[in-house]
């Protein structure tokens, strides 16, 4: 009785779920359901979920929010934004998918941390993308459980920044993506040139247009 309570009574504030592939990052082209929440912290002026960035009131409980998910046969949630690190509740929300025994992924700009993540830490896939309107800052617990960094390449962007000492440890394992802003030509040959320029000094970084727009899905 208490975890249905708890389902009842915890809402989350949803822009919008919808069934399609990982467009972006390592674990592109999987399958996948994708979970929005309303509200960021941060203002990227190229933001593509716009009418995701302002906070609003929740709007869906738990519970509802599970069956809405369970009636979709895909096992990879992403939890993406908006900032989902935003949401108080997400811990609560990424319980109960992992008890249901989904593959758990959140996309995170970096600048937050819910410390209620700490005893799942280790089952669940960040993807943290650092963002210039941040100065590049990302709180240490969101490095230390990271899986991978996507830096959108655009006129901010250097390979300076990938040589920082909190990302360094990311580049030196391979476990940075470029992401071309926009999918634009002239993002895409900058982010070309830094792969070409980081591959002379050793490392190895992906370069990863957004694969879903290419192909025409949301």
């Amino acid at each position: 009785m208490l975890r249905d309570k708890v389902r009842t009574s915890t809402t989350l504030s949803i822009n919008e779920i919808y069934p399609t592939i990982q467009g972006e990052g390592l674990l592109v082209g999987s399958p996948c359901l994708m979970v929005r929440f309303q509200g960021c912290n941060i203002r990227c002026p190229w933001c593509d979920q716009p009418s995701a960035l302002v906070f609003k009131r929740p709007n869906t409980d738990l519970s509802t929010l599970l069956e809405e998910i369970k009636r979709h046969p895909h096992k990879h949630i992403v939890l993406t934004g908006g900032e989902p690190l935003a949401q108080p509740n997400l811990h609560l929300l990424v319980y109960e998918l992992i008890q249901e025994g989904y593959f758990v992924q959140i996309e995170t700009n970096g600048t937050l941390w819910n410390e209620n993540l700490k005893v799942v830490e280790d089952r669940i896939h960040i993807t943290c993308s650092p963002k210039w309107t941040a100065n590049w800052y990302v709180h240490p617990s969101v490095l230390k459980n990271a899986k991978e960094l996507k830096f959108v390449v655009d006129d901010n962007f250097s390979s300076h920044i990938l040589k920082r000492s909190e990302f360094l440890p990311f580049l030196e394992k391979g476990l940075v993506v470029l992401q071309p802003e926009g999918n634009k030509e002239k993002f895409l040959q900058k982010a070309l040139k830094i792969q070409t320029d980081l591959l002379e000094e050793g490392y190895t970084v992906r370069v990863l247009p957004q694969l879903h727009k290419l192909i025409g899905l949301k």
